[in-house]
């Protein structure tokens, strides 16, 4: 039997959530390029619903087996935002907001991933002694 030792729900739903802020990186970075473009509509990512449905099922399935999240990154236009007169609807105030609140979320997952290895890596250490 080969065991993954991040194979659990909650490094599943780490690496998940990594994927998911790159995803959104690239469409607020997208967003970004075409702010003068005219007609363009801003894209969003949503990815944290579909993470929190997977947890919830995961959380749920029988304790015998570490079921596999599958968490899929939603890319879509945004038409809720309002349009300038070149019909584009990217503020780039916006946008930049997004990036950094995207840039956090990416490094708190990094760092919560970062912290479990270490972790593992050291209770692998302490039987080695």
């Amino acid at each position: 039997m080969r065991l993954n030792l991040l194979s659990d729900v909650t490094g599943q739903a780490l690496a998940a959530s990594l994927e998911g802020t790159a995803a959104r990186q690239a469409a607020i970075a997208d967003n970004i390029a075409n702010v003068d473009t005219p007609g363009f509509i801003r894209n969003q990512v949503d990815f944290e619903s579909a993470l929190a449905r997977a947890i919830d099922t995961a959380r749920r399935a029988p304790s015998t087996a570490t079921p596999r999240l599958s968490v899929a990154a939603r890319k879509s236009k945004d038409y809720s935002a309002p349009a300038r007169a070149d019909g584009n609807n990217v503020d780039i105030d916006r946008e930049m907001a997004a990036l950094s609140r995207n840039a956090l979320s990416y490094r708190a997952a990094s760092e919560l991933l970062s912290a479990r290895i270490r972790m593992l890596r050291d209770a692998i250490g302490q039987g080695r002694a």
